[in-house]
């Protein structure tokens, strides 16, 4: 993957999509190219964000009210932009979604520019996550103001899935970010494909759904229903029975929210992603 580069702090390498070798004919062998996260540990810190939330001046960097200069500085004009979102306590390499954005480069050779979101992924989802949607909705501005011709993907899994989620509703139906900015029609315009994994803010009647899901179950902390109606033709929110982020009960099987590294959806979710990637595209945006 290549590297994010943040206004104001180091670059951070991103996640390496050579850790796993993914294809989409035959069979794929994925156990131990990750590292899976604490179910029960991600369930918690994501449901003390409206018990605990961060304090005023720890979230004042990431108000674009107050700072709206972007802080993120361009990547190259690639063809297609794949920005990956991981859970809670992974790695920036070896992560769930490194497989899907390897399969999706590799469909699209020398065209896909890939890009680990810059942010901690940690317990403390209140301050963390808000840079996170911060940090998603500057990199999609940035890149649609610098490259006119590159599309947008867009994979979150776990606390990922619910940056990428908030990062794309409107500010009064986040959970975090609220003062983070929002995309402008034209970044918005440009994406291409939304994949999410074990999305906490799951909402088990909305037709992007995908899985083995109870529909009357729904995340830790549920988005409105209709909140992401704008790219629904574009989204698949994958969640499985037993997953205790997505599925919220505390009866389930914690084992559910790490399925996704040998079920087979990392593979399906790729899938979807490069049916939309136009077979023709030229080399570089323009």
């Amino acid at each position: 993957m290549g590297e994010l580069r943040t206004r104001g702090s180091s670059p951070r390498v991103a996640a390496s999509a050579a850790a796993c070798a993914l294809t989409l004919a035959g069979a794929l062998v994925l156990a131990g190219c990750s590292s899976p996260p604490d179910p029960k540990q991600t369930r918690d810190s994501i449901a003390k964000v409206k018990e605990s939330p961060a304090p005023a001046d720890a979230l004042e960097p990431y108000d674009a009210g107050l700072h709206p200069e972007p802080l993120v500085e361009p990547v190259d004009c690639l063809p297609y932009l794949v920005i990956t979102s991981r859970g809670t306590g992974e790695p920036t390499r070896a992560q769930l979604l490194s497989p899907v954005a390897k399969a999706i480069s590799e469909a699209r050779p020398d065209q896909v520019e890939t890009l680990d979101l810059d942010y901690p992924a940690d317990t403390d989802v209140n301050l963390g996550a808000t840079r996170g949607v911060r940090i998603l909705i500057d990199t999609l501005n940035v890149q649609a103001a610098a490259c006119p011709g590159q599309r947008f993907i867009l994979l979150g899994y776990s606390q990922g899935a619910l940056v990428v989620g908030d990062a794309l509703t409107q500010a009064a139906d986040r959970l975090v970010g609220t003062a983070a900015g929002s995309l402008t029609p034209e970044a918005a315009d440009r994406i291409l494909a939304i994949v999410l994994y074990g999305d906490p803010r799951f909402s088990g009647a909305e037709p992007y759904d995908v899985g083995d899901f109870d529909p009357g179950l729904h995340g830790v902390l549920p988005r409105p229903t209709g909140s992401l109606e704008e790219f629904a033709d574009r989204l698949r929110d994958y969640c499985v029975n037993g997953d205790i982020v997505c599925q919220s009960s505390m009866n389930l099987d914690e084992e559910g929210h790490v399925a996704y590294y040998s079920n087979g959806m990392q593979q399906d979710g790729a899938a979807f992603v490069i049916g939309r990637m136009p077979i023709e595209h030229p080399r570089r945006g323009s």
